[in-house]
């Protein structure tokens, strides 16, 4: 009996298993042999002729075997079968695959930025977007006005002169004065940097600072050993009002020279608060309210070196100098300018992708404290090196030696123009103009007077005698500008 069972369910999986080959052959029986279905073993299998005709039955998915044996499963009405069956010259499951739906929709366009409530919006350069802080590095090629020099210093003439050297003689020329002197195009570099204070960038602190480099200008005129040519130092006599002179250089009685040497120091600094008013894409305003410092430091030196050609030509303190001697006498005026003042003005950004241009302007409103420092002295030196020392040159004696001061009200405008090109998110390069003006200085050239008392000048053989007390000092100011172009770096963080 339980073999009879086992051989019964051992013929349903054979049924079941060839009924599935059967269908995959596209309704071919495979060639093996088939059961006739008895239970004697070594039965007789029928050959591939003789076999019952199959019919081709779909695919089920698998299942137990029991499940062979039961009613198969009719799927419901409209409904797609698990599996479809295979036909020959076809793939065993074909489908269509879903593509996903496009990501944005076509018709999506992005809108324009609205910033947050009460924030202002900001503008598309990257410039302006991402910057709290920024650092500003400029090399400057300015020039400035010329220092003026109202009086001639330096004369040329005949020896066959009444005076010769002095002005209003035939052959009295001047060789250095009279004029303007012009330092002409001065390095500098200029520092600024800021930061704003809040997140929208409505509150900023920006510092500066500039220097130009010291220009000067050295004049020189020196005589052979014999005093050839003519050279002189026109004055005014305080007592007479006469035009006369101080030779340096007269042919056959003094051998000698001149040094005239001007120099000029200019710089500034600035602390200001950034308030901006208005923004925009692309368009920034901000005002500025803030201090602003200038300094203009100028000095004009006049050295003279002379010796005797012929004995008894020199006199030093009313007495006459010895051959092997040499004088030497210096005129030495030193102006310096500060400007204290507070400043108003504003800044403009108008940035076009990575193109940037800024326009700033402000005007300072204060005072200028003016300190003009005037020395002179002149040094007799013997053959030893010894060395006396007497107060007073020839246009710097003691009637006007020392330091003097004022402090006059000014006026400093400025204006800077720049035009920028990024060329990285935080660094854009910058070429510009500026231009600074400061209304009331006092310089060296104005200072000088050509009137002298001869007895003050200690070359003179009426020195230490009775006599008026010139020049006397009194300040004489002008105005100051400069002006030129900038190339620098912005970086921004």
């Amino acid at each position: 009996m339980f073999f009879s069972v086992r051989r019964s369910l051992q013929q349903a999986a054979v049924a079941v298993l060839l009924a599935a080959l059967t269908s995959e052959a596209g309704g071919q029986a495979p060639p093996y042999p088939q059961s006739n279905g008895s239970d004697q073993a070594g039965a007789a299998f029928a050959p591939p002729d003789a076999r019952p005709p199959q019919t081709a039955q779909p695919r089920l998915a698998m299942q137990p075997p029991s499940a062979a044996r039961s009613a198969p499963v009719v799927p419901a009405p409209n409904s797609q079968p698990l599996y479809a069956p295979r036909v020959a010259g076809q793939a065993p499951y074909s489908y269509t695959p879903m593509s996903p739906p496009p990501y944005p929709p076509p018709s999506w366009q992005p809108g324009p930025y609205q910033p947050p409530p009460n924030q202002p919006a900001l503008p598309s350069s990257v410039y302006e977007i991402t910057s709290k802080f920024w650092f500003r590095p400029d090399i400057l090629l300015w020039w400035s006005k010329s220092d003026p020099m109202p009086q001639p210093l330096v004369t040329t003439g005949s020896p066959a002169d009444a005076l010769p050297g002095a002005l209003g003689q035939p052959g009295t020329q001047v060789v250095y004065g009279g004029n303007s002197i012009n330092f002409g195009l001065t390095g500098g570099l200029r520092l600024e940097t800021g930061l704003w204070l809040d997140d929208n960038r409505r509150y900023g602190l920006e510092l500066g600072y500039f220097f130009l480099g010291m220009p000067w200008r050295r004049f020189s005129d020196w005589s052979d050993g014999y005093g050839s040519p003519v050279i002189a130092r026109p004055t005014i006599d305080a007592a007479s009002g006469t035009e006369g002179s101080y030779v340096d250089a007269l042919p056959g009685y003094v051998s000698g020279g001149v040094d005239v040497i001007t120099r000029s120091q200019f710089q500034g600094a600035n602390v200001d608060g950034a308030w901006n008013l208005v923004q925009t894409d692309g368009l920034r305003f901000d005002a500025l309210l803030g201090f602003r410092y200038l300094s203009l430091v100028e000095s004009l030196g006049i050295f003279d070196e002379f010796s005797e050609v012929t004995p008894g030509s020199i006199t030093f303190a009313g007495a006459p100098i010895r051959a092997s001697d040499v004088l030497t006498d210096l005129d030495h005026f030193r102006l310096s300018n500060s400007f204290y003042g507070g400043s108003l003005g504003g800044r403009l950004y108008l940035a076009r992708g990575r193109w940037l241009i800024t326009a700033l302007g402000k005007v300072a409103l204060g005072t200028v404290q003016q300190r003009a420092s005037i020395y002179g002295s002149t040094t007799l030196t013997d053959w030893y090196g010894n060395q006396t020392v007497l107060p007073g040159g020839i246009l710097a004696t003691t009637a006007n030696m020392g330091n003097h001061y004022q402090s006059p009200f000014a006026v400093a405008p400025e204006a800077h123009f720049n035009v920028g090109y990024q060329i990285r998110p935080w660094v854009t390069l910058r070429v510009g103009y500026s231009f600074l003006f400061l209304s009331n200085v006092a310089r060296p050239g104005n200072q000088v007077s050509r009137v002298t008392s001869a007895n003050l000048i200690p070359t003179d053989p009426a020195y230490g005698t009775a006599g008026p007390n010139q020049p006397a000092f009194q300040f004489h100011t002008s105005s100051y500008w400069a002006q030129g172009l900038n190339l620098g770096l912005d970086f921004r963080f």
